[in-house]
């Protein structure tokens, strides 16, 4: 498998990767790096949210109990880093004194409780992090020893400290793949202290980038806007859907970024071992209303109608569950959905189910399909933006109109009441193993081999 991707060291920078918090994109990113090393490379997951070195700790131990990180060294933080060494920081500080900027600071401390830096505050500004408002910089004593034009300084300081760290020890050329816009839009900046310029680096998109109505013409968030305005300096872009790709293109032109699909890879095959439950459909996903299970709601009271035994079973949590369960109950189907809430673990739950919803109204790529798909279980999916149609393609499920909850409710019941269910059941697992491990691994591969091809292209 080592031809699948260049030996690298793979540097996968993120904000943060809190299995309670970010949700599927935390495990793409930790199962992203689990993959490059099984195909041959070393990674090093970094991120730079603000956190206790003991916070840090519950989430790499949540990561190892789940078997994606092999140890806690190959997830670091910036502000651990620097607390065990701060000198590679001052070294890389201008000296003082710093300019005053007129913000609120937040300062993070070491584990005596003596500052390590001062961080800027800037509210009510989207695009905070590309700010250069001073990051101080103290030394051991706990004075100030320096400062760094904002966030970005203080990231490219890091990642040119950490990437030669870890050619060393590994002996392999480092690659950066940037899992964040907003963390992107800084490294390539023309601004000081540089990104080294020999390091090439691999953008991952994570979502859609789109707001209402979602046409590939559709408005966008400024992040978006400002993220591709720098797109072009990367050295590859990874897109998780062709659809996805091709609309990008399709409204900037193919000259936009250095563009790549690599989707994130459906798991090993699990085999059910036990019967499945008749009737058993399943929701894994937050209660939010991008969600809109609402939808799964009003289609499965007029399931009931005719499959009486379907039970929905939610496991996920949010700011809407008090007004899904309302629903339920005027709906008269609270006697047949289970909100499990939020659920660590939740794949084993696809081991009993006939059926799986997806009912969002936009994704990147919607990682719950291709789980579903390993596990045997066929999707039944609103035709959104991105990700059902393109990894439903090899079969498995099925597809309805957006927001159509009639249609949402025939496929289902269609699905539930199929003598053909055995049928069905393999014809998700031949789909996930189209769309496993190595095919992902091979396009990843190609934009990363394409990123060291030439010279850097910023």
């Amino acid at each position: 498998m080592t031809d699948l991707v260049p030996r690298a060291v793979y540097l996968l920078v993120a904000g943060r990767v809190d299995p309670r918090l970010d949700a599927g994109f935390a495990v793409a990113v930790m199962r992203r790096a689990r993959d490059l090393r099984r195909a041959g490379g070393e990674s090093l997951v970094l991120t730079v949210n603000v956190a206790a070195t003991g916070e840090n700790d519950r989430i790499r131990d949540e990561w190892i109990r789940r078997g994606v990180l092999a140890e806690r060294r190959a997830l670091r933080n910036l502000y651990d880093d620097l607390r065990a060494d701060r000198s590679w920081l001052i070294e890389a500080a201008r000296p003082l004194p710093a300019p005053a900027a007129g913000f609120d600071e937040n300062i993070v401390r070491d584990d005596a409780g003596e500052p390590l830096v001062a961080l800027p505050v800037v509210t009510g500004d989207p695009a905070w992090m590309r700010s250069d408002a001073a990051v101080t910089v103290y030394d051991a004593a706990g004075q100030p020893a320096g400062w760094l034009p904002g966030f970005g300084g203080l990231y490219r300081a890091w990642l040119n400290h950490i990437a030669p760290e870890a050619a060393a020890q590994t002996g392999l050329t480092p690659v950066i793949v940037c899992e964040a816009r907003q963390i992107g839009e800084v490294l390539v900046a023309d601004a000081a202290p540089p990104l080294d310029p020999a390091l090439r680096i691999v953008h991952e998109t994570h979502a859609n980038h789109t707001l209402p109505p979602h046409t590939w013409d559709a408005p966008m968030a400024d992040a978006w806007t400002s993220w591709l305005d720098t797109a072009a300096r990367y050295d590859a872009v990874t897109w998780l859907t062709p659809t996805q790709r091709a609309d990008v293109e399709r409204r900037f032109g193919p000259e936009v970024a250095r563009s790549f699909v690599a989707p994130h890879p459906a798991p090993p095959v699990v085999r059910a071992r036990e019967p499945r439950v008749p009737g058993r459909v399943v929701m894994l996903n937050s209660l939010s209303t991008r969600k809109r299970v609402d939808h799964a709601l009003r289609a499965l009271a007029l399931v009931r109608a005719e499959v009486p035994h379907a039970h929905l079973h939610v496991h996920g949590d949010g700011p809407e569950r008090s007004a899904l369960e309302a629903l339920a109950a005027d709906l008269g189907i609270a006697d047949a959905v289970t909100w499990h809430g939020y659920d660590p673990d939740p794949l084993p739950a696809l081991a009993s189910a006939q059926a799986l919803l997806l009912t969002s109204t936009n994704e990147a790529q919607g990682l719950v399909v291709v789980e579903a798909l390993s596990h045997g279980v066929p999707v039944v999916a609103y035709d959104i933006p991105y990700g059902p149609r393109d990894m439903l393609a090899h079969g498995g499920g099925t597809v309805v109109p957006d927001g159509e909850v009639p249609a949402l409710a025939a496929a289902l019941q269609a699905l539930l009441t199929s003598p053909e269910r055995a049928a069905r059941e393999e014809e998700a697992y031949a789909s996930a193993e189209a769309q496993g491990f190595e095919p992902s691994l091979r396009a990843f591969g190609d934009a990363v081999r394409e990123a060291l091809s030439g010279p850097p292209r910023r």
